[in-house]
């Protein structure tokens, strides 16, 4: 007996080095089929002493989604292990694929998370490259104090309901959109939104009440035997008074007797370059002669107008309706080619 326990001890330290020889071969095997990328192998690290094989494998796949730059993929992964063990690290990977993927909102929201959450806290290295990408998406938001009167309407951005921040200010990623608000017995407005980035802004919306925008604008229908009138503001020059037309005829009429005036001095001083004294020579003859061509066009082009707008104003002064007629009125519009007249009734 004595020599069957000597022989049991002896076998004790053979059984240890056998042990250790399989966990050497076993670490030997492993380290070469480790990954070399040195980001990847840091986020292999996330992993920890999770027991949850489950979380373990969702992980994995994610960072693998994430390494092929599939980042829809690697999203919902992560997103799906963050339902199973909520930590600072889940919140750290979907952060890192909604920036990818520019969803910028999402990446403020899971990138502050993950430095504030302390199940599975992140490493130093990880909370300053986390607190830069966060850095980097605040550029790419603008933050609005938004304030509906009335205070219980209902606000739409893209045609959903938004998600307020804690403060209560809303948060819109890089781009355009749509803001819209409804009440009950209100007129309902949309409004544009541009977001540029890295701004916090102001925004006011008040709903006007439907009673009072139909008080405001009346129905275009009239009672029986009256008479609508349609106003139509027009910034073209209509139905001018006769005064008018003939001040302006008499305005352009001086305008065209000046430039006359300048036209006649003009080719007396061209006539006299023609036919210079004895020692003398002209050295303007070419300004001459084009000042002169643009006297005679200004005075041909503003004495048209000045008669046609004598004309204009003749025919309103004596457009005055007659007893028991329907008043006409003497419609001009100035156009590219010239003055076109009518009457309207």
């Amino acid at each position: 007996m004595y020599a069957h326990k000597k022989r049991q001890l002896s076998a004790l330290p053979a059984a240890r080095g056998i042990a250790v020889a399989v966990a050497a071969l076993a670490l030997a095997t492993f380290i070469p089929t480790a990954r070399a990328d040195s980001r990847v192998a840091e986020l292999l690290s996330q992993l920890g002493d999770v027991e949850d094989l489950a979380y373990r494998k969702t992980i994995e796949d994610g960072l693998a989604e994430y390494d092929a730059r599939h980042f829809e993929e690697a999203r919902s992964l992560f997103r799906r292990a963050h339902t199973m063990s909520p930590n600072a690290r889940t919140f750290r990977g979907i952060g890192m694929t909604s920036f990818e993927l520019r969803d910028y909102v999402s990446a403020v929201h899971n990138l502050s998370s993950a430095l504030r959450d302390v199940h599975k806290p992140l490493s130093t290295v990880q909370r300053k490259q986390t607190q830069e990408l966060l850095d980097r998406s605040h550029l790419f938001v603008d933050v609005y104090t938004l304030t509906v009167s009335p205070q219980d309407a209902h606000v739409l951005v893209d045609g959903s309901a938004p998600e307020f921040e804690s403060d209560g200010t809303l948060m819109l990623g890089f781009g355009q959109h749509t803001l819209e608000v409804r009440a009950p017995g209100m007129v309902a407005r949309t409004l544009p939104i541009d977001v540029r980035g890295g701004e916090s802004k102001n925004l006011s919306v008040t709903l006007e009440s439907e009673a009072a925008a139909h008080t405001e604008s009346p129905s275009p229908s009239a009672e029986a035997g009256s008479v609508a009138t349609v106003t139509r503001p027009s910034p073209r020059m209509s139905n001018r008074g006769p005064a008018a037309w003939l001040w302006a005829s008499g305005g352009a009429a001086l305008v065209t007797v000046g430039a006359g005036i300048y036209w006649y001095n003009r080719a007396s001083q061209l006539d006299s370059c023609n036919n210079p004294p004895l020692d003398s020579q002209c050295t303007n003859k070419s300004s001459l002669k084009t000042l002169q061509n643009v006297a005679i066009g200004t005075t041909i082009g503003v004495g048209a107008a000045a008669l046609t707008m004598a004309l204009i104003g003749i025919l309103s002064w004596h457009s005055g309706p007659a007893a028991g007629q329907t008043q006409t009125a003497l419609d001009c519009v100035i156009g590219p080619l010239g003055i076109a007249c009518g009457r309207s009734f």
